[in-house]
């Protein structure tokens, strides 16, 4: 049961977070949670939200055991416990590194200076570079934040922020959410790998994929199969598995557009295209 409760609490401040990144007020947050908004403010606040994700991720290390590793990844696992925990562990781990990169990334390409950056956001010139450096995993509010400073689109950077933390999102969503989670999911990834030309994809791809299909990719033109998605994953240096469940969602949510019975007909761009065959 404590483990249940830890989990649907971290369900309710992603969901909180979410909403105060959309402008929700806190009397809204307090009548939607039924407490009162000095309660919420307290439970909820970015501090007390990035305080609750830092405590479960080292409870899930204490289960594990650590060794150095290089300045860009705060610790890196060794499993002598539950191989799933170990996998869903350095999964968040590899998700919180790259997130790093994007950021710092974005970063340099805007030629803003730490200072700066703090400035705009509100952020400490001290937080800022040590997200940067993926020595702190930031709250969504600071890479809200930090991303709209440095001229870059918050939802490519969501999917990163969220495994980082180890968060699951509810599955089956909605064609089109799941659609834009993918692609936004892809070019955080892109983003980490900084942003190589498309040519260069699909040379790292052997092949396989062409410039016109990882453009078309990344802008959520085309749903890929399992295969093609993996193929761009593994040139642009990521692991293809961590991003093994968000496929799954939009490839889903296909697959119930297409296959549903006709009624009066779907509205217009409910379905999407896909780019290969059914894997």
């Amino acid at each position: 049961m404590r483990l249940i409760s830890a989990e649907l609490e971290s369900y309710a401040a992603a969901a909180v977070s979410d909403a105060r990144s959309r402008g929700t007020g806190w009397d809204e947050v307090a009548a939607a949670a039924c407490q009162s908004r000095s309660t919420v403010r307290a439970r909820w606040s970015d501090a007390a939200v990035d305080r609750l994700f830092r405590n479960r991720m080292k409870e899930r290390a204490t289960r594990m055991v650590e060794r150095p590793v290089p300045s860009a990844c705060r610790q890196e696992i060794l499993a002598d416990a539950v191989t799933g925990d170990r996998e869903e562990t350095l999964a968040a781990v590899r998700s919180s590194r790259r997130l790093a990169l994007a950021l710092s990334f974005l970063q340099r390409r805007s030629g803003l200076h730490i200072k700066d950056a703090a400035a705009h956001t509100g952020l400490s010139p001290s937080y800022v570079s040590r997200i940067l450096s993926g020595e702190r995993l930031p709250t969504w509010t600071a890479v809200r934040l930090l991303a709209e400073t440095f001229g870059a689109d918050p939802g490519d950077l969501r999917a990163l922020w969220e495994a980082s933390q180890g968060l699951v999102r509810p599955t089956r969503p909605p064609l089109h959410e799941a659609v834009v989670r993918l692609a936004g999911a892809l070019r955080g990834i892109y983003l980490a790998a900084g942003c190589p030309s498309f040519e260069y994809v699909a040379r790292a791809s052997s092949g396989v994929l062409t410039v016109d299909i990882v453009e078309g990719m990344l802008a959520g033109r085309i749903v890929p199969c399992w295969e093609t998605t993996s193929h761009l994953l593994a040139a642009l240096g990521a692991q293809p598995a961590d991003l093994r469940g968000v496929w799954e969602d939009t490839n889903y949510a296909f697959l119930v557009c297409v296959m549903a019975p006709p009624q009066d007909g779907p509205p217009p761009g409910a379905c999407g295209s896909r780019s290969d065959p059914f894997p």
